[in-house]
């Protein structure tokens, strides 16, 4: 479904809730309570329509949006729920609740849901850093690899030895460490130092080891 399609779909719901909501102006007496809550819940589902239009354009961080617009629904739900609850009071109960204290509970409300998604985005950011580190990591094996599958083209009579050399750094923890950076940077010299052609066989089984005992400390550091 393309974005301009679902953004008719949600102006759709929209406004058949905002319709709902007028309606009731028809069926109610028209007192400051009642007038008060319609006007908040408006409010409610213009931010429901504003969280879904901003999930339907930010699909790269999906989880976040995701979870960005069910809040304001919660939100919404629960600001017609309390609406709902003191305007029946006041038409069953003839009992109206002072508006101070309408507007505190409502602002309260809001300071809630406010503030969970506050820290929704304040974890977005965390898990965005990481996956930015987690993948700086991984980058420098990945590199290597590449190094080395450069050399199985370029020095095609050493093939089998480079496939090993390849195999090794594919199947290697791929999470690198600073303790581990003297190792792969000895592993990333041995590589470069290959381009002369010299000796391709006996640095292919030095690179293994070298890989090898990078593997080892790898798996000592988790």
């Amino acid at each position: 479904m393309s974005f301009r399609h679902s953004k008719g779909y949600i102006f759709i719901i929209t406004g058949i809730l905002a319709a709902v909501l007028l309606s009731l102006l028809l069926l109610l007496p028209i007192t400051t309570l009642v007038v008060t809550s319609i006007v908040i819940s408006f409010v409610a589902i213009a931010l429901f329509c504003f969280g879904m239009l901003q999930m339907m354009s930010n699909t790269q961080a999906y989880p976040w949006f995701a979870a960005f617009p069910r809040t304001i629904a919660r939100y919404m739900v629960a600001q017609f729920v309390l609406s709902a609850v003191f305007v029946l009071i006041e038409l069953t109960a003839q009992w109206t609740i002072d508006m101070r204290w309408y507007a505190f509970m409502h602002i309260v409300l809001f300071a809630l849901f406010a503030i969970v998604l506050v820290t929704m985005h304040g974890g977005k950011s965390v898990i965005e850093k990481r996956g930015a580190a987690v993948k700086e990591k991984v980058a420098a094996l990945g590199f290597m690899r590449t190094d080395a599958e450069s050399l199985r083209r370029k020095f095609p009579e050493h093939e089998a030895s480079l496939t090993k050399v390849v195999d090794a750094l594919r199947y290697s923890d791929p999470m690198s460490h600073s303790s581990l950076a003297v190792y792969e940077e000895q592993i990333q010299r041995t590589l470069v130092e290959m381009n002369d052609g010299q000796d391709i066989e006996r640095r292919c089984n030095d690179l293994l080891l070298q890989i090898a005992d990078r593997n080892s400390r790898a798996k000592i550091l988790k």
